[in-house]
């Protein structure tokens, strides 16, 4: 009953019928919420097109799978090359449709305001669920985030209500980010687990707090950022020990382990894997030589494939394969600590920094940090994040928001005697929407 068939075709598709899938208690909710298939999934074109790998030779670049996974790497115009059924466009829009059932369903049947505990706990999660899908989608299908520009770029289409018998125009950017920011609020008067649960894919108010510092940082609100990092951190700030992790498995990290604090998975293409053999597919050369010798972080991320050739083990998710998109505690260490290198408290962004990598380095042998200035401080705390939250499709996040900043970080790909380059601002940082589903809805198509 759970599996709608005709989602996957697309979120904006007229439909025969507007009422397949009507779950009516909350145990039907929390088993569709809990439905990994159906629920969380987010775009891996982040990941696809940012600095963090490179394709061996040309003729592994054009034998790749998808055209998907061909232009994404060279930036090309047109993202899709032709293929329809994208799973980043998709995918979201389907958790969408399924969350706006429940709390559709919620609405008629209680009130909001006197829910129970566990019917309550479930409108919160499917809450957090929405705000997550339309971030996803606002942010690598809208223009990096502007103050100045948001009431008028566009943005995505919105959807509060689970009929599908209807087309949406596009929202602006700020129309969108309001209705995120109002989700994340209310999951926060809904949610009755503070710290993470056994079930990690089950958001909890902790997540609420983890997502907004996530956001704020993007939209380069760095005192909300912080504020909400904070928040976090008081709650929970437990961490791993890398010296405790196996080195040489494939699989490092259990998918309940005390930094994670909610699950997270994109959509998969091969390119993307983690524990890629295919001996394609290599972490970037440059990144993997920021590494110190005694980081940790270079055995339990990394596996050496080839002499000096390192793939990516399976990361934060456990088994699964797919980059890491989930909320955890590392993460937030290093949005608190950028943002009190801003804001000029080098002390206490050290002090962070130094918690966090003690943890990752081989026990004795990590030298603690001072600060100096705080372009010092913003300088090392940034290239921790590269070396800490790498497959996680947050460096292209990083690069648009820097890059808005005046970084000049210019991507390159070089393919046989082409070389490719991707200026900062360029259109092409914004993703196309894909073509089958403008023709569908008649949405105005991204200039790339």
């Amino acid at each position: 009953m759970f599996l709608l068939n005709g989602c996957s075709q697309g979120f904006l598709e007229v439909q025969p019928k507007s009422n397949i899938f009507i779950p009516e208690r909350a145990e039907d909710f929390q088993r569709l919420l809990d439905n990994f298939e159906l629920i969380g999934s987010v775009a891996v074109l982040p990941q696809l097109s940012a600095d963090e790998y490179f394709i061996s030779t040309e003729a592994n670049w054009l034998s790749s799978r998808t055209a998907v996974e061909r232009n994404t790497y060279v930036w090309d115009t047109d993202v899709y090359g032709a293929e329809v059924n994208i799973e980043d466009w998709n995918s979201p829009y389907r958790t969408v449709f399924y969350v706006n059932t429940i709390i559709g369903q919620i609405d008629r049947g209680s009130d909001p305001g006197d829910l129970g505990h566990q019917l309550s706990d479930i409108y919160g999660q499917a809450l957090f669920f929405r705000a997550a899908a339309y971030y996803d989608l606002v942010s690598n299908f809208s223009v990096p985030f502007d103050a100045s520009t948001q009431a008028t770029d566009l943005g995505v289409p919105i959807r509060r209500d689970p009929s599908i018998d209807y087309t949406s125009a596009r929202a602006s950017v700020k129309e969108c980010y309001d209705l995120i920011f109002e989700d994340l609020s209310n999951s926060l008067l809904y949610l009755r687990n503070i710290t993470p649960v056994p079930e990690r894919n089950r958001p909890t108010k902790l997540a609420v707090y983890g997502l907004l510092a996530r956001i704020h940082l993007y939209r380069r609100e760095y005192d909300e950022a912080e504020k909400w990092a904070s928040t976090f951190l008081e709650a929970y700030d437990k961490l791993v020990d890398y010296n405790d992790l196996s080195l040489s498995g494939i699989y490092p990290f259990t998918i309940s382990h005390d930094e994670l604090v909610m699950y997270g998975k994109s959509s998969i293409y091969n390119n993307a894997r983690c524990n890629n053999t295919t001996k394609t597919v290599f972490v970037d050369t440059a990144l993997m030589d920021m590494y110190h010798v005694d980081d940790l972080r270079r055995s339990v991320y990394f596996r050496e494939l080839e002499p000096g050739r390192f793939v990516m083990k399976a990361g934060y998710n456990g088994i699964t394969l797919g980059p890491f998109t989930g909320i955890a505690v590392d993460e937030v260490m290093l949005v608190r600590a950028e943002c009190m290198a801003r804001r000029g408290d080098l002390a206490a962004a050290g002090s962070l920094m130094n918690t966090l990598l003690e943890k990752r380095y081989r026990t004795g042998t990590y030298v603690p940090i001072a600060f100096d200035s705080p372009a010092e401080a913003r300088e090392f705390v940034l290239m921790e994040r590269r070396k800490e939250l790498v497959w996680r499709c947050r460096r292209w996040e990083d690069i648009k928001r820097l890059n808005k900043e005046g970084a000049n970080i210019v991507l390159r790909r070089r393919l046989g005697s082409t070389d490719y380059l991707l200026q900062p601002n360029s259109p092409r940082y914004v993703f196309n929407i894909p073509q089958d589903e403008v023709n569908r809805s008649g949405i105005k198509q991204n200039k790339r």
